[in-house]
């Protein structure tokens, strides 16, 4: 009798999991089809730190203008860095050191910088997933899908996104790192199908006389 308890509670809990996972796919489906129908967008932004050993939390703002297949044209532009992207070459300008990095595109990465379109649909292969719950802030609907990594070495534990069920857009992702650090991308606005000229991807290197440049690919 308890095996067949504790089989029944086992597939219960399985089911559960699997129902939850379901949903969190179809989540994720609506919201990669949304942004992908977009010619063009730009994505208004703001990152928090939050170093809750020594209670100290800093806020940075920021823009993402993105187009063209797979939205390989793209530019972000931070406080202390910029990064343009024509679809082949990408410049990282960093301010503060006044350095140009130059490296070839690299499409398949899932870091800000190299692909920050598909860095705010957080679709990643590498983690599992599930559908925490649905639940009301600002008078909007919000779906909660937390990721789980499978590499026990990774620098996070959870990666939690909220999705609004109206506009299938992300509004946040928050990075629960395993050093005390966390990380939260607030997305502030998201403008579609903007009329946008190729000229902003590209980096004039004239334009910073002084900067070092570093040639890396």
């Amino acid at each position: 009798m308890k095996k067949i308890s504790a089989t029944f509670i086992l597939l219960f809990l399985t089911a559960g999991f699997m129902s939850a996972q379901g949903d969190a796919r179809k989540i994720l489906d609506a919201m990669t089809r949304k942004i992908n129908s977009y010619t063009s967008v730009s994505i208004d932004f703001n990152i928090v730190h939050e170093d809750n050993q020594n209670k100290i939390t800093d806020t940075e703002n920021g823009r993402i203008v993105a187009k063209g297949k797979d939205f390989s044209k793209f530019k972000v532009t931070m406080t202390d860095s910029e990064v343009y992207c024509d679809g082949k070459t990408k410049w990282l300008y960093m301010k503060d050191v006044d350095e140009i990095n130059i490296t070839s595109a690299d499409f398949d990465s899932e870091e800000m910088n190299d692909n920050p379109v598909k860095f705010f649909t957080v679709d990643r292969q590498d983690m599992k997933y599930s559908h925490k719950k649905t639940f009301i802030e600002n008078q909007r609907e919000l779906d909660e899908i937390d990721f789980y990594p499978k590499d026990r070495n990774a620098a996070y534990s959870i990666i939690r996104l909220h999705i609004e069920k109206t506009t299938n857009h992300p509004l946040s992702i928050k990075y629960f790192g395993k050093d005390g650090n966390s990380y939260i991308i607030n997305v502030d606005k998201i403008t579609p199908n903007l009329m946008i000229d190729d000229k902003i991807f590209d980096f004039d290197t004239a334009k910073y006389p002084n900067a070092e440049i570093v040639d890396l690919r």
